[in-house]
């Protein structure tokens, strides 16, 4: 039975994920790699079993050992080599930033990452996947990546040192890095890796109280960063593919840090964002969730953005979704109609 719950939730995943990469053959990896483990279950999420007293999954404290899982922040090229690797996700350069991966950000297997991805922020197998796979897919299945290894390659000592293409270079903004992402510029506009902190500011000035923010007010900023990436980048796509890819970095963010509140179980409180943001730290009173964050649930949050914006995802991608000019979210969305206020 678990089995066939897992295998469904990948294809669910799948067939709403990018075309290109050869995903039969990313999944026998993924299960290759994490049942070579010899820790039991290992990269497998631990099930939620519920009991008469304790029947809903809940969000429990979070122990960090400061003695070894202590705080020291590096970013992408610092060091007095340049030794450091960082990536365009938050999430991921806390990981090291903590020591739960390898701090410099280098030579990490796939299992490390996964097993870190679940062991802090129970991300559910199908969602690390999804995160992982493109990423070693574009690079040819190494069996270590640095972290900058999720960041656009334009710079010509990678594309020689790795042999990427142009393409490829496109592949990875697309499957990887996202269009129209909440704090990072596209990279056809500028500096895709590093915290834009004008866009970090307008993300916070969505909050209603000041204090919260909402799945609503996520969808309204996202709404605002395609407009501006439509203006901003000559290569603009924004099919469903590329609709989910920017979304799913609301979502996920939500599913991992938000919190019961005024918005219900889907708060996010301002003085967490920040410190996942400003500092690429785990924040602090973070309660780990008792049921991973599967990627049905991260789905079910993206279409309620985009039902609020006023535009629907397709899965699967029809063919053409990343044509040139293709564009399925509205200029002037849904909220801001009249028949809607």
């Amino acid at each position: 039975m678990r089995t066939l719950i897992l295998v469904f939730l990948w294809l669910t995943a799948v067939s709403s994920y990018p075309r290109g990469i050869d995903w039969d053959y990313a999944i026998a990896y993924h299960q290759q790699v994490l049942q070579g483990e010899n820790d039991r279950g290992f990269g497998l999420n631990e099930p939620f079993i519920p009991t008469p007293s304790h029947i809903l999954p809940e969000k429990k404290p979070f122990y960090i050992d400061e003695t070894v899982h202590y705080y020291e922040r590096h970013f992408n090229g610092s060091g007095e080599n340049g030794e450091y690797r960082r990536s365009s996700c938050p999430a991921v350069n806390a990981l090291a930033n903590r020591g739960y991966i390898n701090r410099s950000g280098r030579n990490i297997t796939y299992a490390e990452l996964a097993h870190a991805v679940r062991k802090v922020w129970n991300f559910g197998d199908d969602n690390s996947m999804l995160v992982l796979a493109p990423t070693f897919a574009m690079h040819g299945w190494p069996e270590t990546i640095d972290l900058d290894y999720f960041n656009a390659r334009y710079c010509s000592r990678f594309l020689e040192e790795y042999e990427l293409t142009l393409a490829q270079d496109d592949l990875v903004q697309y499957v990887i890095n996202c269009p129209a992402a909440p704090t990072r510029n596209d990279r056809a506009v500028g500096d895709n890796i590093n915290l834009n902190m004008t866009l970090f500011e307008s993300l916070l000035s969505f909050s209603k109280d000041g204090e919260t923010l909402s799945l609503e007010d996520l969808a309204e900023h996202h709404h605002l960063r395609h407009n501006q990436s439509k203006a901003e980048n000559p290569n603009f796509v924004f099919g469903n593919q590329g609709a989910i890819c920017s979304l799913a970095q609301y979502t996920n963010m939500v599913g991992v840090l938000g919190k019961f509140g005024k918005h219900g179980r889907t708060t996010l409180f301002i003085d967490d964002v920040k410190t996942f943001y400003l500092d690429e730290d785990i924040p602090r009173n973070y309660e780990r969730r008792e049921a991973p964050h599967y990627s049905p649930e991260s789905n079910a949050m993206i279409d309620r953005m985009s039902h609020h914006v006023g535009y629907t995802i397709q899965r699967p991608f029809p063919d053409g979704d990343q044509d040139p000019g293709r564009d399925i979210c509205p200029m002037k969305a849904r909220f801001q109609r009249d028949e809607c206020n």
